[in-house]
């Protein structure tokens, strides 16, 4: 049934609540140059919920509109009229807004009239009039509703659709396409909003993330630095502030045992055994929040407390839910631990049998530990011996597992800092493939081995005296 109100007096309009539930109007098919009052038809079908049903041509009536295309002003003059509902529109009328705040709208159970150009929508949009849409000037307005964020599209019912087309699915970015905005301003007339956005979630499509940026590698207890790159498409404001949140899944890998070296420098007997170290566990953590930059996201992550290596799931979450609104890909790190150490040394040598040579090896100390002797208080009665406090242990290994101490040199780094050693090696005795095998030794915390992290091994062909290497 079609209800039409007496023109009222100006000052009796009255603006309905914004509509809540889910109610799609019929579809409207207009008569000769009447989208506007087709797409006006729905809008007030679905803003009132059926309540209010005003026939297309009644509503044209209302305005004393001719024949003829017609505006957003000559619909609200109509609906005016008619109903004594007071139609605000945008842009400039009352109800501005930009595109992503009309999406907004219509996601939460509004509905609107859209005002574009039937020409740039995509081919199956303009099979109601292929003719129209070929047209240099092809202004026309629709229905929309419905917006699927997660999936991107909107429901559009076309009043140049036939009677008994309910509707269809188009995409955001085509409907995008067939508005008309004026500056960041759409030119629409839709349901009031239910509340005042202030930018869209992090999931709307606009919102596109760029790879993630972690460090394979990481020190217990510390935090690594986190980034992850950001564009924003139609016209979308910077998303809110967003904290990374963690799921560190530990990849459990059979243990190993592992050779200790204590200081050569020491009485103490060569001891092989496995090393006690804890089992990492399941672990979250989260950042503090950031606002988007012009380049993305950025922000300090917490590192688990336990040693391991990690599966990493990271998201990215609005600062009062715990759930990631967007999910990157599981990257994997290595957490390593306090005590811990970078090299960078060659693959594989090839040296004369006995003959001397040189290799060089670049050594960072990448944790929070200190290896340099402790600062000595003026009135400690008993200072240390202010000895050497860290070495690199070298030795070589045959491959039937002979061990030949190789050399060791000081390497007391502060945390961060690198040293570039030259060491001065004799080679092996016997001609054949040798390794070897590097580890950091300190007073207090002893060998790097043992903690579990791998250190590098060097692969060394020996070959007879009288032969030159690579040769």
């Amino acid at each position: 049934m079609f209800v039409a109100v007496p023109a009222p007096a100006a000052e009796a309009l009255w603006v309905p609540p914004p509509p809540v539930g889910d109610y799609t109007p019929r579809h409207v098919s207009q008569r000769r140059d009447n989208c506007v009052w087709a797409a006006g038809q729905m809008l007030l079908d679905k803003w009132t919920h059926g309540e209010v049903r005003v026939d297309q041509g009644r509503l044209r009536q209302g305005a004393r509109d001719g024949e003829g295309g017609s505006t957003l002003v000559d619909l609200a003059r109509g609906v005016a009229r008619t109903t004594g509902i007071k139609l605000r529109f945008s842009p400039g009328f009352g109800d501005s807004m930009a595109w992503w705040q009309l999406l907004d709208r219509l996601e939460h159970d509004g509905g609107a009239v859209l005002i574009g150009e039937y020409g740039r929508l995509p081919d199956h949009y303009t099979r109601w009039s292929p003719r129209f849409a070929a047209r240099q000037a092809s202004g026309h307005a629709v229905y929309v509703e419905r917006y699927d964020r997660a999936r991107g599209r909107v429901w559009l019912m076309d009043p140049l659709a036939s009677g008994d087309h309910p509707g269809e699915w188009i995409d955001v970015d085509a409907l995008r396409r067939f508005a008309t905005v004026d500056g960041d301003l759409v030119m629409a007339a839709a349901t009031p909003a239910r509340h005042e956005p202030r930018t869209a979630p992090l999931t709307d499509r606009a919102y596109r993330l760029g790879p993630l940026q972690v460090p394979t590698t990481a020190i217990s207890g510390s935090a690594v630095p986190v980034r992850v790159g950001l564009s924003i498409t139609g016209g979308f404001p910077k998303p809110a502030a967003q904290r990374f949140v963690a799921r560190w899944d530990p990849i459990v890998e059979p243990r190993v045992s592992v050779t200790v070296w204590p200081r050569v420098a020491t009485d103490s007997d060569r001891t092989t055994g496995e090393p006690d170290l804890p089992e990492p566990t399941l672990a979250h953590t989260a950042s503090a929040p950031d606002r988007a930059g012009s380049d993305g996201f950025a922000a300090s992550l917490p590192v688990p407390a336990i040693p391991g290596r990690y599966r990493v799931t990271i998201g990215l979450a609005e600062p009062d839910r715990e759930t990631a609104s967007r999910e990157l890909a599981p990257v994997e790190v290595e957490v390593l631990g306090p005590y811990a150490a970078s090299w960078a040394a060659p693959a594989g040598v090839e040296v004369v049998a006995e003959a001397p040579f040189s290799l060089k090896i670049a050594i960072t100390n990448i944790g929070t530990v200190d290896w340099r002797p402790a600062p000595v208080a003026l009135e400690d009665p008993h200072p240390p011996d202010g000895g050497v406090q860290t070495v690199l242990v070298l030795t070589w290994r045959s491959r039937a597992g002979r061990q030949i101490p190789a050399a060791e040199v000081p390497a007391e780094l502060a945390p961060g800092e690198t040293a570039h050693l030259q060491v001065e090696l004799g080679a092996p005795p016997d001609a054949g493939p040798w390794r070897l095998l590097a580890d950091i030794v300190n007073v207090a915390h002893g060998s790097l081995a043992a903690t579990g992290q791998v250190l590098p091994v060097v692969a060394v062909e020996v070959v007879p005296q009288g032969h030159s290497a690579g040769s």
